[in-house]
Order: structure tokens, then sequence, then C-alpha cells
């Protein structure tokens, strides 16, 4: 069951949805809150090959988007963060969403990536994985309300713990393939 305005509302109200750094009851939708562009993208550095699952080190410009402009260019990929930081209880699951104007523009803000984990176990910046892919040159902001989240609650509590990958992360995180899936616990 996807939470209601009404129930999200009431869930920051008492403290179970915590949002930091801050947060306006504005951008609460009618299921769901806008989020809103974190000020650092990530850039990767061309001419690089990628193994999955073999330990390697990628290469990234960072941008930070209060001291310099972007402009995403039509077929481009980067990586951004939200700005707002999210904990929830371990009965509720974060999924993020596109927003429908952003999307009239070709901008999409997850590939595959649509289940936030970890968030109950500490506060997570949500990293979006954005790519034009119209045919607009687009300007990104800090601060600019780039996609939503909806709240769904679970039936039971998560027993299971998270897997250390990225916890804590407050800001945009390249991919970690120094992991091992199932061996971090």
């Amino acid at each position: 069951m996807f939470l209601s305005h009404q129930s999200i509302e009431k869930y920051i109200d008492e403290g179970k949805i915590v949002i930091k750094p801050e947060f306006e009851k504005k951008n609460i939708r009618p299921a769901g809150i806008r989020v809103h562009l974190a000020k650092k993208i990530l850039i990767s550095e061309p001419n690089q090959t990628v193994e999955i699952g073999k330990p390697q080190a990628l290469r990234y410009k960072e941008i930070d988007l209060t001291h310099e402009d972007f402009y995403l260019e039509p077929g481009q990929f980067v990586l951004g963060a939200t700005f707002e930081v999210i904990q929830i209880p371990s009965n509720l699951l974060i999924m993020l969403d596109g927003r429908s104007t952003i999307a009239r523009l070709g901008i999409t803000t997850h590939i595959t990536a649509s289940i936030i984990d970890g968030a109950a176990a500490s506060p997570q910046a949500i990293v979006l994985e954005i790519k034009n892919v119209g045919n607009f040159r687009i300007k990104l902001k800090f601060k600019d309300p780039i996609a939503m989240v909806l709240f769904a609650e679970l039936d039971e509590h998560i027993t299971q713990q998270n897997q250390t990958q990225y916890s804590g992360q407050t800001e945009v995180t390249p991919p970690n393939l120094n992991f091992h899936t199932g061996q971090d616990r």
C-alpha cells in the first residue's frame, strides 16, 4: 500500500519519516514527495573500461552546481543525488520515480534502481542516474525539483541486515565495484 499525502504528512509530523537538512510541506504531493537535486554531480571520465564484479577505481569529474553552470547535453549521463536525506522506519519502503515535467524534457532520473535500500538503518541521500534522452540542452541547478519519492508500507518490518555497500550515503556516490554481494552484511 502506497502512502497518501495525509499519511506522509502524519509520518513526518510524528518523526517516522525524517527528512534533512530541511523540508517544506509544499513538496508533499498526492502520493509522494518532490525531491531536489543536490549541489554535486559526477561525470565519468571518458575511455574507461569497466569489468562488473572486478574491484577497480573509476574516475569522475565532480561538478559543484553552486560554483559553476552545467548543461546536460542530449545523450549525456551523469550521477546526481537528492538534496534531501531521508530516513524511514523498517516497515516502509522508498521508491524513486520521475516527474512528468522533467520526463517531457527527455530527462530520466533513474535508469533501473527505483527501490531505495538502507534508509531504515541510517539517513540516506538517493543517488540519481540522470540521462538526457531528449533533444534539449538542459541546465541543471542546485535544488532543481528533479524527482519524486513514494512510500509503501510493508506487511512486516524488515529484519534482514542491510548490506553496507552504500550505508551512510549522504551525497552523490559512484558505483562501488569493490563490494561483493552477499558477503558484506
